[in-house]
């Protein structure tokens, strides 16, 4: 087969082949821009995963007197959260369904007596009259309420029994004491949020001798997520104007040819994708 080199190189001084060049150029110019971005995200990510290794626990008081613990999360995928924190990855796969966030915090509660006799309710303080069990042991039912305010308080009910050693002189031997029940209320705000360009997770409470041992959490990276990328804006008809490079067939006046057209315009958008 011969090789028509004119028509190649009629071609390849044409028009056409220029625009194709153009476009050509343009798609790679996006493509890199776009791996750039991509290559921008996964170094963020690792930073932001590099500290949360190595982070630990900070403190604020807030306006509204609540304690707030915070701590940099990891972003991840569950591979690679495997790798970077087994525990969290271990919590994630005793779950059912796909987790997109988890945090996981190990909190004490820790009063003295200064504490628990500030918030002990008085009119709620009540000791019965004893008991008689037997002959030389009765009982004493007793409960206590603390009340830190309206959201946050403990109620504890229990038993103490005592014992007659001696008569005369009178000797009483305490035996036991147990609590029965204790209903405990805390209000907790916890959840996720950016400080400083990285993602922390936080809880804040309230409660006195509120204190947190450990947390840790991860926001699975939603590029990895079906089920959150199906919560993001879809392709969709009709989405306004935009501003744009684009490549266009023209009519030049002064010439009195069609020709291509390549510059900057103002497109109303149709499809959006």
């Amino acid at each position: 087969m011969k090789i028509n080199w004119k028509k190649i190189w009629s071609f390849i001084k044409s028009k056409l082949f220029i625009a194709i060049i153009i476009i050509g150029l343009i798609s790679l110019s996006a493509y890199q821009c776009s791996r750039i971005r991509e290559l921008e995200r996964r170094q963020q990510i690792s930073v932001q995963n590099e500290i949360a290794l190595n982070d630990s626990i900070r403190y604020e008081k807030l306006k509204n007197g609540e304690l707030q613990a915070s701590i940099t999360s990891y972003v991840a995928s569950e591979k690679e959260l495997k790798e970077l924190n087994k525990k969290l990855y271990d919590k994630i796969k005793e779950q059912s369904g796909d987790i997109f966030s988890l945090n996981n915090v190990i909190i004490q509660l820790r009063q003295d007596s200064t504490i628990l006799r500030k918030y002990l309710t008085e009119k709620d303080k009540v000791i019965e009259r004893l008991l008689k069990i037997d002959e030389n042991t009765y009982v004493a039912p007793w409960s206590l309420t603390y009340r830190y305010d309206s959201l946050n308080y403990d109620v504890f009910a229990g038993r103490t029994y005592i014992q007659i050693g001696n008569k005369d002189p009178l000797e009483l031997l305490h035996v036991d004491t147990e609590m029965i029940s204790r209903l405990t209320q805390i209000d907790l705000t916890w959840g996720q949020k950016v400080e400083k360009d990285k993602l922390r997770i936080f809880i804040q409470s309230s409660y006195p001798g509120f204190n947190v041992a450990q947390m840790e959490g991860v926001l699975i990276d939603p590029n990895n997520s079906p089920y959150i990328k199906s919560l993001l804006r879809k392709k969709h008809w009709f989405s306004g104007f935009s501003v744009g490079l684009g490549i266009s067939g023209g009519f030049n006046i002064t010439t009195g040819k069609y020709g291509l057209v390549v510059g900057p315009s103002i497109i109303w958008n149709i499809y959006t994708f």
